[in-house]
């Protein structure tokens, strides 16, 4: 498995298996986390590539909007990928998705936008059939008066290192997902045939780009708040 990010000399997090009642036990400590008092909570959720990140990000969304229509909006990390053309510029178009690859201050100044509770801010997402971040500007992708929780996901959100360690002060809940490797590493390259690539494509990117991702976060993640892990 996927090591658990821990902080020294304290107890390891929580762990939550992701059923049903795990869901509802995740939201349920959001809530409970959020200070509320002029800003909007936020659940901040990590993993390698592969790990369920925007599933989960999806139930919870879904989870607290079913309770109460229109209080969770989404804000994936990827909606911060450098376009393909600054990408080609750079030389960095075949580590697209490495960590050198994103936008991380512009991410981490808009997050800090989305907090306050008093703004209407309109929010990027990532549109997989082009690869490139877009704008929407439909209801699920704005934070209006309404938005009281903010749920974002990306790869890198634990790592120990500026600009990452930002995350601390912004986001009430942090979770990282817990998931055996070869599961990750499957669903990767599934998803990337899904996108478009050929299977031999999908490994080969995996092996190249994925893989050296997912070391660096093992390697380099701190600790989480929480620990969640998928059933089996």
């Amino acid at each position: 498995m996927n090591p658990s990010p821990s902080e020294p000399n304290k107890p390891p997090p929580p762990i939550i298996t992701l059923d049903e009642a795990g869901v509802v036990r995740l939201t349920q400590e959001l809530i409970q986390r959020h200070a509320r008092g002029g800003r909007r909570g936020i659940l901040a959720i990590a993993g390698v590539p592969g790990s369920g990140k925007s599933t989960l990000a999806k139930a919870v969304i879904d989870a607290l909007n079913t309770a109460q229509p229109a209080v969770a909006v989404g804000l994936p990390m990827d909606a911060y990928h450098m376009t393909n053309a600054k990408l080609e510029t750079l030389g960095l178009r075949n580590r697209k998705g490495s960590v050198q690859t994103f936008e991380a201050q512009h991410y981490f100044k808009h997050l800090a936008q989305v907090r306050d509770a008093t703004k209407r801010v309109s929010l990027p997402t990532f549109d997989r059939t082009i690869g490139e971040p877009v704008y929407t500007g439909r209801p699920e992708h704005v934070a209006d008066k309404q938005t009281r929780y903010v749920i974002t996901e990306g790869n890198y959100l634990l790592l120990d290192s500026l600009p990452w360690t930002a995350i601390d002060q912004l986001a009430d809940l942090r979770v990282w997902i817990d998931i055996p490797a070869e599961r990750a590493k499957r669903q990767t390259i599934q998803r990337h045939i899904q996108f478009g690539r050929t299977p031999q494509e999908a490994k080969l990117w995996y092996e190249t780009n994925d893989q050296l991702n997912a070391d660096l976060i093992t390697q380099q993640s701190r600790h989480a708040d929480l620990i969640v892990r998928w059933p089996a």
